[in-house]
């Protein structure tokens, strides 16, 4: 048996599939189909792993297809790529709700077709390697699962989360409730200026990104086929498929929601708390530079008092050979007199130099309380 992959390309153009056939021949076995109902005729005949189809056919279109292959347990898990010359936001969504793994627009290159088809076949074998894992433990899980209260699943999140302290654990609980509800899906949370994106089985889907970014700016849950999305201001939880009982649907929706304002409050909070670090951490910077600029300015301070003590005491010496040089003969009480003239002046700039000094203590003890209310 051949290791390559078995792709079947639906197209009502023969051009298209000529080009698609051209450029995959090599690297997979290779289906061609020019009609929806030749290629449900195929499949029936014969699974491909993967279907590459085009949107708008006549009869029986792609997403027709596409819904059929979706409901039937023999072919739900065959991958398929919508091609269409249409990518609109409304052309996304139809392809995504009737069940598409991915959407190439035409007219595409080989790169971009390789790409996409590697990486849906890539997901695809370890879709299969998890459902192997997950059949096999399926069964002590079904024993187990009656005595699951969905309810206290939700709550002991809401519980945790509060000493969760970033958006990684958070995201590991969230994951952690879907399994505990046997649910499957994706978490979108906001990280400042920037989304970040988790799946609950470690498996990239760049369609489901898509999807998670397009549903932020909707409502507060929005339910599509089997899915249901969650909005919050700060995250949005798509769950893939629901179960079918309508009664457990609306108790697991309404569960899901309590599970995102939770999750919101605390994505909130830790964003606040993040906010606040930063701000605290530079308002220590400014008080640490501020704390130099003051020990700075003391020094030069004490610099210049030095500096006015030392000329005053220059101008004392001057003046008085000044007086000597123009034979000025002063008597007891006028040297006194003057002296005291200079010794006040001289007082008056270490009273400047002690204000300036008393300025600088109360600055320095304001510092020393912000310093102090920051550690706390």
């Amino acid at each position: 048996m051949s290791d390559k992959a078995q792709i079947m390309c639906v197209d009502d153009e023969p051009i298209n599939l000529t080009i698609m056939e051209e450029l995959l021949q090599d690297q997979y076995l290779l289906d061609m189909a020019s009609s929806g109902e030749e290629c449900l005729q195929q499949i029936g005949e014969q699974k491909p792993d993967l279907i590459l189809l085009d949107v708008n056919m006549p009869g029986v279109s792609g997403l027709e297809i596409c819904r059929n292959l979706k409901l039937d347990p023999e072919t739900s898990d065959i991958p398929i790529i919508f091609i269409s010359a249409l990518a609109s936001h409304s052309e996304l969504m139809a392809g995504y709700e009737a069940g598409g793994d991915d959407y190439i627009t035409k007219p595409f290159s080989e790169a971009i077709l390789q790409k996409k088809i590697d990486v849906v076949l890539t997901s695809q074998r370890k879709k299969l390697e998890l459902k192997l894992i997950s059949d096999q433990a399926v069964e002590a899980l079904q024993v187990n699962l009656s005595n699951f209260d969905a309810l206290a699943v939700v709550i002991r999140f809401l519980y945790q989360s509060h000493v969760l302290k970033d958006l990684d654990e958070l995201a590991e609980q969230v994951v952690e409730c879907l399994r505990k509800l046997d649910l499957e899906g994706s978490l979108l949370m906001v990280d400042g200026e920037d989304n970040r994106i988790w799946f609950s089985d470690n498996i990239d889907r760049p369609m489901e990104r898509q999807i998670l970014e397009s549903l932020r700016l909707q409502d507060h849950v929005v339910s599509f086929g089997t899915r249901v999305a969650v909005n919050s201001d700060n995250a949005t939880l798509l769950v893939r498929k629901l179960p079918v009982e309508q009664e457990r649907t609306q108790r697991l929706q309404k569960l899901l929601e309590i599970l995102v304002e939770g999750l919101n409050v605390r994505i909130r909070s830790l964003l606040t708390q993040k906010l606040l670090d930063q701000r605290r951490d530079l308002l220590g910077r400014v008080l640490e530079a501020t704390r130099d600029s003051l020990a700075s300015f003391d020094d030069l301070q004490q610099a210049h008092r030095d500096r006015c003590r030392l000329m005053m005491s220059h101008m004392a010496a001057e003046l008085k050979q000044s007086l000597t040089r123009f034979d000025l003969n002063l008597n007891k009480n006028q040297s006194a007199a003057l002296a005291a003239i200079i010794e006040s002046a001289i007082d008056q700039a270490d009273s400047i130099y002690d204000d300036g000094l008393e300025i600088t203590d109360r600055v320095q003890a304001t510092i020393d309380e912000l310093s102090q209310a920051l550690e706390k």
